[in-house]
């Protein structure tokens, strides 16, 4: 259910995007998915760091924080940003989560009910992107 909730604002910038949602314009969904979007994708290294510290191994540690790097390095604004455009950038860091996710789950460090969550919340977090991304 805390995962579900946790799709919702995707969805509503989705909505906003494809102008479902009276009142608000694309440009404001595009803006919703970006900054929800770069928090989860931090969020989800703090996931990841939760599992390495369960016992993991040192590279564990290191994987867990890539998505949070990614996403420091796709936010506009500041000067180690890598430009472009931060929704197509969003949709490599959640595939990017994905790949970690099976690797933590393959060496035992995440749940072996992990993917069956991770799995279809990802597929709906990257229809949205990918619907957002488009101009």
């Amino acid at each position: 259910m805390l995962t579900a909730a946790g799709a919702l604002p995707f969805l509503a910038g989705a909505a906003m995007v494809l102008g479902f949602w009276l009142g608000m314009a694309p440009a404001q969904g595009q803006a919703l998915l970006q900054f929800y979007g770069l928090i989860i994708l931090s969020f989800m290294s703090g996931v990841l760091w939760g599992f390495a510290a369960r016992g993991g191994p040192g590279w564990a540690y290191g994987l867990s924080v890539l998505p949070a790097l990614y996403a420091f390095f796709a936010a506009p604004g500041h000067p180690w940003s890598i430009g472009g455009q931060v929704l197509s950038h969003l949709v490599a860091g959640f595939l990017l989560v994905l790949v970690l996710d099976a690797v933590f789950q393959a060496r035992g460090l995440a749940p072996r009910w992990w993917l069956s969550l991770r799995l279809p919340v990802t597929a709906l977090v990257l229809a949205c992107l990918w619907v957002a991304r488009i101009d």
